[in-house]
């Protein structure tokens, strides 16, 4: 493959003029152009990408931090920033940490090693190293300092909601399968959807399990689960755990929603694989992917950007797993 001196010489310019041109860092004359774009062309030449980032500071590179890609609600979200930063001339490296701070801190080295432009972190277990970080950081999820923005559902007001939902369907032995409590956002689902209880005076029973998703994560507490027969209602934290839940009724031959009524939360596309469909508390998924990337760009920008909080709006989303309201 050839290089940038074999460019030059090819088009009869010096090196210096073929880097303006490829780092639009100065003046070059249309006809130069042109002899450059022409030798770029038939020798099928390709930038050095992080030579390019150490020479104009920016490697048009965005670092995506996610906890479980295998999570349908961060495949979506991953997808949805990946297409608005492309669509801004970015592409995105994605890192997979599995909720394990010694990877996100491998992680952290391997992007600011390649000069990414930011980072968007969802769900940190390191929090303490951001404060070390040069490069713009968005968090999604879970707080990391008064510097780095946050962006999250409000997901204390759609754990209320699920609440609600379940009580206006008529239940009143309810369980909340709740996620680890390490984690914020499934904390304040947990609160919400308690503190809904509490106004009604209802007493509710919860299980807790030990991950984000795991395809044998009932297996942590089978104990819990096999009292599950004697509920009516139940609200899991997340989309993919109440797949799971809802496949241990079915084993248990007890039908859904006649017998037991039961609402996710994310409104993943797995919602509608299911039979019967979930009902499930939606994350704006597109509204939210956007802010994140809109906010880490004029960040990058250097524009001034207040440091607070962003809430994002969730909503019941109503299918088969519930009954009418009563």
């Amino acid at each position: 493959m050839a290089n940038i001196r074999e460019i030059a010489e090819k088009a009869g310019v010096g090196i210096a003029t073929v880097s303006r041109y490829l780092n639009d860092t100065g003046y070059v004359s249309d006809q130069v152009k042109a002899k450059i774009q022409k030798e770029i062309e038939e020798s099928n030449y390709k930038p050095n990408a992080l030579a390019r980032a150490i020479f104009t500071k920016n490697s048009k590179t965005i670092g995506l931090i996610v906890p479980n890609i295998c999570n349908p609600f961060f495949n979506q979200i991953a997808s949805v920033i990946e297409e608005n930063a492309n669509n801004m001339g970015y592409t995105i490296f994605l890192c997979n940490t599995d909720d394990n701070a010694e990877k996100e801190r491998n992680y952290l080295e391997v992007l600011q090693s390649n000069r990414v432009a930011g980072i968007i972190v969802a769900r940190s277990k390191c929090e303490e190293v951001y404060s070390h970080i040069e490069i713009p950081v968005i968090s999604f999820e879970s707080y990391i300092s008064d510097k780095i923005i946050t962006v999250s559902s409000d997901n204390y007001n759609g754990g209320k909601i699920a609440f609600e939902h379940l009580y206006e369907c008529g239940c009143r032995n309810i369980l909340h399968v709740r996620g680890p409590k390490s984690f914020e956002a499934t904390e304040e689902r947990y609160r919400g959807f308690s503190d809904g209880a509490r106004e009604k005076n209802l007493e509710i029973d919860f299980i807790e399990l030990e991950s984000d998703f795991q395809v044998k994560m009932i297996d942590s507490n089978i104990e819990g689960f096999n009292k599950i027969s004697k509920y009516d209602g139940i609200f899991v934290f997340n989309d993919i755990a109440a797949a799971t839940v809802m496949k241990f009724l079915k084993q248990k031959e007890i039908k859904i929603p006649e017998e037991v009524q039961i609402v996710g939360f994310d409104n993943s596309f797995i919602c509608e694989l299911l039979h019967p469909s979930l009902t499930t508390i939606s994350q704006p998924i597109q509204q939210i992917g956007t802010a994140i990337i809109e906010l880490l760009f004029k960040l990058i920008n250097g524009e001034d950007v207040p440091i607070k909080d962003h809430f994002m709006k969730t909503e019941l989303i109503n299918r088969e797993t519930t009954l009418p309201r009563r």
